[in-house]
Parts: structure tokens; sequence; C-alpha cells
């Protein structure tokens, strides 16, 4: 792996938009230069970038009998996100297995974890998010998944070690935790997985 792409570099670079040891509901936390420089970010990519909407065409292309959702949220997190279903499934299903990218607009690195979700009676929804490995019924669209972003975007994929690596002292404007709580996942990409 490149050295700026190391968990330690990540963790400086996460530092220059988040603000060290404030809480985000502390007014010093949205005037910082860090969540300035964020949101300024976010404004940049709120349309999303040509090479991504590509990105997301080409999915539907390569993926013929699975449902493609760009579920990028604009001017929220730093990272762009699409779910790729298991073959066969149609809206409405009850049941929805997905292989998830998020790709950071902070640096040249990305992540995939696998999601099943459940809709119940009464309407709820319960299941389970997981990162490497995964269940060998998703492996072939992870490695189909991550050979295309890394060819298109030349993005590097984050370990699991890397992703979870602490940054105690940051609060991600969008989560809904205090200090000591974020890893580098968070940070980088978005606190909101399921």
């Amino acid at each position: 792996m490149k050295p700026e792409l190391e968990a330690g570099a990540l963790v400086r670079l996460v530092h220059s938009y988040y603000p060290a040891g404030i809480e985000k509901e502390d007014p010093r936390y949205t005037d910082s230069e860090e969540a300035q420089r964020l949101r300024t970010l976010l404004q940049a990519h709120a349309a999303g970038t040509p090479a991504w909407k590509s990105f997301v065409q080409r999915l539907r292309g390569e993926f013929p009998a699975c449902s493609i959702w760009d579920t990028t949220v604009p001017r929220h997190d730093p990272c762009y996100s699409c779910r790729v279903s298991q073959p066969g499934f149609v809206s409405g299903d009850p049941i929805c297995e997905d292989v998830v990218c998020l790709l950071s607009q902070l640096a040249p690195v990305y992540a995939l974890y696998a999601s099943h979700t459940e809709k119940t009676t009464p309407p709820e929804r319960r299941g389970w998010f997981g990162f490497p490995p995964f269940p060998p019924e998703y492996q072939a669209h992870e490695a189909k998944l991550a050979g295309l972003i890394e060819s298109t975007f030349g993005f590097t994929r984050l370990s699991n070690d890397i992703l979870f690596t602490p940054v105690p002292d940051l609060v991600p404007r969008t989560a809904n935790f205090g200090l000591g709580e974020a890893q580098l996942i968070d940070c980088l990409f978005t606190t909101h997985r399921w």
C-alpha cells in the first residue's frame, strides 16, 4: 500500500476535515476551518462527478441480473455509495442481499461490505451487514465490483484493520456519537451502514 494510504496518514488527513476535540453540537464545530473545508468539498461533489455517474451506469451493464442503487447522499458524507443486489432481487421483495461500495471523496480509497435486510410485519427492518471475509454467496460480486472500482478509479481498497482504526478525538458531522467513538471508516466514508 502507498504510504499516504496507510492508517497513520489517513488519520492525519481526516484531521484536516473534522475539528479535533470538539463535539458536533458545539458552535465552534461548524465554524471551524476543518468543517468549512469539508463543506466546500461536499458542495463540489454534490451533483456527482461525471466519472461516478458513468461508473453507476456501467454497473447496470456489468450486473444485468441485479438491481443497482446509487445511495449517495449529496452534502451529507464525504463518499459516493452504491448497492449491487444479488441476482434475482425484485423491488418489494422481503429479503434484499447486497454488496455495497463506498468511495471516499477525501482520498483515493474505497471499502466494500455485504448487507442482508429483511422486511417484516409490522413494518420494521432487520438483518446484518459485515466486512470481509464475505459469505461465499457474496464473493463473486465482491471480486467483480472491486475489480471495476480499481480499473475505473485506481482507488485502493482499505483493509478492515485500517477501516476500524480509532480516531478518538474526532466526531463526524453526521454521527450520532461523541468523542472517542469514531473510526476511519466513519470519517473517510459514512457512519451510516446497513
